[in-house]
């Protein structure tokens, strides 16, 4: 099936590089945080995180320009304004090599009065100063590149960003392994850094200037326009930047102040995990800014209110089962990584994860958007409302409440900040705030913490009973096991309620599929066995099952037979005890052709009969009819052979029925099926597929098995029993469009032959067994192809962004 290189391609494509990025950043760092503690202690780490977040300070002082550069880039690369383009993005870029020239200075002029500030024992005095230059000089490359990356989102092509950045992980992750080990503690971790900046750094100039080959790095480009204009969107971003710093950072360094350096660590342990928890909700939120961009400068509000509805649905379902695991088993996630000591950090960690969920359930919608269509101040005033509640309320707890104060001072200055950014954006985009808490926020949430309930009470007795989580093999163990239950609970309900519509599961197929190895398994991605599309004279073998229903046999026999005269086929008739002259006619007509095979049964086995036939079948195809096909356009089994050979992984074919008046064919409406192109004239109609015309190969025939048969029916579902099995296998199945057979089903049709229909609905509505029906949910459930097959079904169908 053709696909443009849509909108939703291109975020999808991002987002998996983005997802492969954070999995690095986040799998290297729990690596890497006992090691480094086991190697240079708590007081040191401490000292590690103090500096480098005080060297983050410096940053502060930049009016928050970058925060302008993809804004303004994506708006004049979209309107194709090389002029406007190379404006803005030289004054950014010179701005920053002069601020970082400037800092740095500054910094390395002030090292002795700022190290004082920080309540350093006199032992590390000397290394702290070294730690502190290698910092302030990773902090003037990554400043002097900064604008780089940001070229690069703003055309959408973040997965090169993503790539720089996992080749930085990897850089840094050896580097520092190899520097503890050989013994060069704090010193070999902070060269690591400063050459994976140098490395990145590189990088990103050289794919931006590949990616947009418009720009040209001249300082005669930079115009007073356009450093206002990008000061002023800064200025206003910079109380959200202060904000994000102070909830970060100032609690650490009032710890050091008011307690001591190991509680520092412990914060920044728990504050580790709960940064943690946002990878896969910022999968998201970076994906959202370019588009939102893009969409204001095109003018599409409609679109724009549309996208501030599924980030708010999306940031849900990413936001609130992580926080809510990471709330419930916080103890054992600490003590499976840092192990046994870190008890703090623990309950620290269930105050920060609360504020963390409300953070980017609440205010993560509507920042991710507003603020990238050229209107900050509502992400402006959050940042003035988190500082100012911040700056108090963390000083005051910490001061008197120590550590506790310090995550409950952050944690509610986020929620207050957070509610504020919720009412304005809502009423940006004109919807209604209770709706939207009912409509989108109660079921993930609930859903969420029903599954920590369940999963923390299975956990709770297994552990007391059966098995302890006393190391960091059984926890790894115990968390592996508790995300898998927890995260089917959730899926379970999200899915049983309805919450995710058609759109959505067509953009997480789109996402999964570039992910999961299981699509790569489907029969449809194996080198097909047929050297031809055509018909090559292969032998086909029909069959049709009767019984009592002569007058639609005769209509269905001459229809078929002069339909097939261009075809190596045997057709077996299988009269199931008919009763209206049907073994005499069949005797008759079957006189002289050898290709005709005749079987009946002394009593009616009804839909057993199926399987029987196909038992007796010799053919490379076969097809199964009803006994009321009544009408077969000319060269259709050619056709269908065709559709089977050219369909990549086919496994259950049917012919597409004609609708009138009087009957439709037993087919679904059109509304159920989506549709799959192959080449130009082969459509596949993916959805209900019945049996009243179906092809199955031999292969596929020999790998799914028989028919199935239930010796005490006379009618049952054993095309949907079969489709099952064929979906489980991973094979497709589906309505060969425009190969159109008669098939005449419902009362207009069936008036002379009412007992025989009210025979066979009376039996239908019995129903299968109980024990088939568990079966099969069972099968079904643990049948990963199927989930491989619907994913790739998904993938394949256009997506709208609205």
């Amino acid at each position: 099936m053709k696909q443009s290189n849509s909108l939703a391609d291109r975020v999808i494509k991002n987002s998996y590089y983005q997802v492969l990025l954070q999995l690095f950043t986040f799998v290297f760092p729990i690596i890497l945080t006992p090691l480094i503690i086991s190697k240079i202690g708590e007081v040191q780490f401490g000292i590690y995180a103090l500096i480098l977040g005080f060297i983050a300070v410096f940053g502060l002082f930049d009016l928050s320009f970058s925060s302008s550069f993809i804004v303004f880039i994506s708006r004049y690369f979209e309107k194709k304004d090389e002029q406007n383009l190379n404006s803005y993005f030289n004054t950014g870029l010179f701005f920053y090599i002069a601020f970082s020239i400037i800092i740095c200075t500054a910094g390395f002029l002030l090292t002795q009065p700022i190290l004082s500030l920080l309540n350093i024992p006199a032992d590390l005095t000397e290394v702290s100063k070294q730690v502190y230059l290698i910092g302030l000089t990773v902090f003037f490359v990554n400043s002097v590149f900064a604008i780089f990356p940001s070229v690069l989102i703003s055309i959408q092509k973040m997965y090169l960003t993503s790539a720089a950045g996992i080749a930085g992980g990897i850089i840094n992750f050896v580097l520092t392994v190899i520097a503890l080990y050989s013994g060069y503690g704090l010193m070999g971790i902070m060269l690591s850094q400063l050459v994976t900046a140098i490395v990145v750094s590189i990088i990103n100039f050289i794919l931006a200037i590949r990616m947009m080959p418009e720009l040209r790095i001249n300082p005669a480009s930079i115009t007073s326009g356009a450093a206002k204009e990008m000061g002023k969107f800064g200025s206003q971003m910079q109380i959200s930047k202060l904000a994000s710093f102070a909830s970060e950072k100032y609690d650490e360094f009032l710890l050091a102040h008011f307690t001591t350096l190991s509680n520092v660590t412990y914060f920044n342990i728990a504050s580790r995990i709960s940064r943690a928890g946002r990878i896969i909700p910022f999968q998201i939120i970076p994906q959202i800014a370019p588009v939102a961009s893009g969409l204001k400068a095109k003018e599409e509000d409609s679109k724009l209110t549309s996208l501030f509805e599924t980030a708010s649905k999306y940031l849900l379902l990413a936001t609130a089962p992580v926080f809510v695991f990471i709330f419930t088993f916080s103890d054992l996630i600490i003590r499976t990584w840092m192990g046994n000591g870190f008890e703090i950090s623990a309950d620290i960690l269930k105050v920060l994860a609360f504020g963390q969920l409300f953070n980017l359930a609440f205010s993560a919608p509507g920042n991710s958007i507003i603020p990238n269509t050229g209107n900050p101040k509502f992400q402006m005033y959050e940042g003035l409302i988190n500082l100012a509640f911040n700056i108090v309320l963390s000083f005051l707890l910490i001061k008197y409440y120590g550590i506790f104060g310090a995550a409950l001072g952050s944690v509610l200055s986020m929620v207050i900040s957070s509610l504020y950014v919720f009412f304005k954006s809502a009423g940006h985009f004109r919807k209604d705030v209770m709706k939207m808490i009912s409509g989108l926020y109660l079921l993930p949430i609930s859903a969420s913490i029903n599954a920590g309930i369940a999963s923390y009470i299975l956990y709770f007795l297994s552990n007391r009973f059966l098995f302890p989580a006393d190391g960091r093999l059984s926890g790894l163990i115990y968390l592996a096991l508790l995300v898998l239950l927890f995260i089917l609970i959730f899926l379970v309900i999200i899915f049983r309620s309805k919450y995710i519509n058609e759109k959505d599961k067509i953009l997480i197929a789109k996402t999964l599929i570039k992910i999961l190895p299981g699509s790569k398994l489907l029969p449809s991605n194996a080198k097909s066995q047929y050297s031809s599309k055509t018909y090559l004279n292969e032998k086909v073998s029909l069959f049709i099952v009767t019984h009592s229903r002569l007058g639609m046999l005769k209509q269905c026999l001459s229809s078929l037979l002069p339909s097939l005269d261009e075809i190596n086929y045997e057709l077996l008739i299988i009269d199931n005890a008919s009763d209206d002259g049907t073994k005499d006619f069949l005797e008759s007509f079957s006189k002289g052709n050898e290709r005709i095979r005749l079987i009946r049964n002394d009593v009616n086995i009804g839909t057993n009969a199926k399987s029987q036939a196909a038992e007796l079948t010799t053919g490379e195809f076969i097809i199964g009819i009803d006994d009321d096909v009544i009408e077969f356009p000319e060269h259709w089994a050619e056709r269908m052979i065709k559709g089977y050979k050219t369909i990549s992984g086919m496994g259950y074919l049917s012919s597409d029925v004609v609708v009138d008046e009087t009957t439709n064919g037993a087919k679904h409406p059109d509304e159920c099926y989506n549709r799959e192109e192959f080449g130009d004239d082969v459509v596949l109609l993916v959805g209900p597929t019945g049996g009243w015309c179906f092809m199955l190969s031999r292969e596929v025939y020999k790998k799914v098995g028989k028919i199935i048969t239930f010796p005490d029916r006379i009618f049952f579902a054993e095309d949907g029993d079969y489709v099952n099995r064929i979906r489980n296998m991973g094979y497709r199945y589906g309505i060969l469009e425009g190969v159109k057979v008669y098939h005449a089903t419902g009362e207009f049709h069936n008036k002379e032959y009412s007992r025989v229909f009210n025979e066979k609905y009376a039996d239908y509505k019995k129903g299968e067994p109980l024990s088939y029906k568990l079966m099969n949910r069972i099968k079904n459930l643990f049948a990963y192809k199927r989930y491989a097959l619907k994913i790739d079904e998904l993938s394949k169908q256009s997506l709208d962004w609205q």
